[in-house]
């Protein structure tokens, strides 16, 4: 069980994106989470608790059109009261028309993005969550590292991307410690590639994150913000659950009590 108590959260995707932001906050407050992680389909309706706002654009592909769209989303995460805004650095492959992109350009463009992003979130008071995701141009610890030796954003760590990459989670949590600026609770098993094909997102405690472990670290280098689920096992979702992400939230945060051992 994990030393530090600490909010638990769920992010407001799957079909919730398609409800009012009052029913989705008293979906989740009703299922046993503490806030809401929205996404930008509510950004013109944010309610508290919240724990994040999740701002995913493209910065590599996107050009200044994804860039605005991120001050979008720090000036209402500042507006909110919310703490920090979510971002990666793209291309983003699940997105139609989206290629794997590692030249310099590229960087030149996430960076660049990154760092204008940066500015205006210290002038609202937000912080920046980076998160290395899956296909993007920085997916792994050393990618990761390259963001963050050169703008000073936080990291919003996904242990599932870092199972496929084959990267230590426990190691990396302690390396970067007190950037750690939100955490998403996702499971993983498979090998860098396509989702579906050569890697799928499972339930949690499924997959191969070393969860005692994780939270072990976590408690080591004093993190104190929340764990929000991200709830991505799509085949389950629409097949047993019947793309119902209310059931999926409940669902989820009994495994959440379950890997925490929290007392139902």
């Amino acid at each position: 069980m994990s030393g530090i108590s600490r909010d638990i959260s769920f992010i407001a995707a799957l079909d919730f994106e398609q409800r009012p932001a009052g029913e989705v906050l008293d979906a989740l407050l009703g299922a046993g989470y503490d806030s809401v992680e929205w996404t930008m389909a509510h950004v013109n309706d944010l309610r508290a608790p919240a724990s994040a706002l999740a701002s995913q654009m493209d910065l590599v592909t996107g050009g200044e059109e994804a860039v605005r769209e991120t001050f979008r989303a720090i000036d209402a995460a500042a507006d909110a009261g919310i703490p920090i805004v979510n971002v990666l650095t793209g291309p983003n492959l699940w997105e139609e028309g989206a290629a794997r992109r590692y030249d310099d350009e590229a960087w030149t463009a996430a960076l660049g993005g990154l760092e204008r992003i940066t500015i205006r979130a210290q002038e609202h008071g937000v912080k920046v969550g980076f998160e290395p995701c899956w296909g993007t141009l920085a997916h792994d610890a050393a990618t990761a590292q390259r963001v963050l030796d050169s703008v000073p954003v936080s990291v919003t760590f996904d242990p599932s991307h870092f199972v496929m990459t084959g990267d230590p989670i426990p190691e990396l949590i302690d390396r970067w410690g007190e950037r750690i600026g939100h955490f998403h609770l996702k499971d993983a098993f498979g090998r860098p590639g396509i989702d579906g094909e050569d890697f799928i997102f499972c339930m949690l405690g499924e997959g191969n994150v070393p969860w005692p472990e994780t939270f072990a670290a976590l408690d080591r280098v004093g993190y104190e913000g929340a764990l929000s689920v991200e709830f991505e096992a799509y085949r389950y979702y629409e097949q047993v659950l019947g793309n119902d992400p209310e059931a999926a939230a409940r669902l989820a945060r009994g495994q959440v009590a379950a890997l925490l051992g929290e007392r139902t």
